[in-house]
């Protein structure tokens, strides 16, 4: 897919998304999830880590297994401290321990500084689900982004 991306503006901000990869849309959203063969990074999109500095990231026990929705941890900001959702039922394999010592690196480059790899074990039942939006759905993407911009940044 090459370097396609969307790219939303607003009067604050302009915001990039890659369409090689999935998006993650269930409350509180904003997370992105690419595979690699059978494993997936999962990270943050643009629009969340710019709602403020990421100050803190952690995460649960690696080797098991959580369900689609589950906190695999949580991430705080100096707006926020909440979950970090499985986007699909999978083992957390490994942790981006660069990215625990050094929170800032999501802020510098989201879609490079992924947070942690899962192994989905019902990717054929999940990957359709209607709050995750398509490898290069840019109008789905778009729609998502811009009802979250009118909620987040017009407040």
């Amino acid at each position: 897919m090459g370097e396609k991306k969307l790219e939303i503006s607003t009067r604050d901000n302009t915001y990039f998304f890659p369409l090689d990869r999935y998006y993650y849309t269930h409350d509180p959203g904003h997370i992105w999830f690419k595979p690699d063969n059978d494993i997936f990074e999962v990270g943050y999109d643009d629009f969340g880590q710019k709602q403020g500095p990421i100050l803190n990231v952690r995460t649960r026990k690696l080797g098991k297994e959580y369900p689609k929705g589950k906190a695999f941890g949580t991430v705080e900001t100096d707006k926020f401290i909440g979950p970090q959702r499985l986007p699909l039922t999978a083992v957390l394999v490994e942790v981006n321990e660069a990215v625990i010592e050094k929170p800032e690196l999501i802020n510098k480059d989201p879609y490079t500084n992924w947070v942690v790899r899962i192994k989905p074990t019902k990717l054929e039942e999940e990957i359709n689900s209607p709050d995750i939006i398509p490898l290069g759905n840019s109008n789905k993407l778009k729609r998502y982004i811009e009802d979250e911009i009118e909620k987040y940044e017009e407040e």
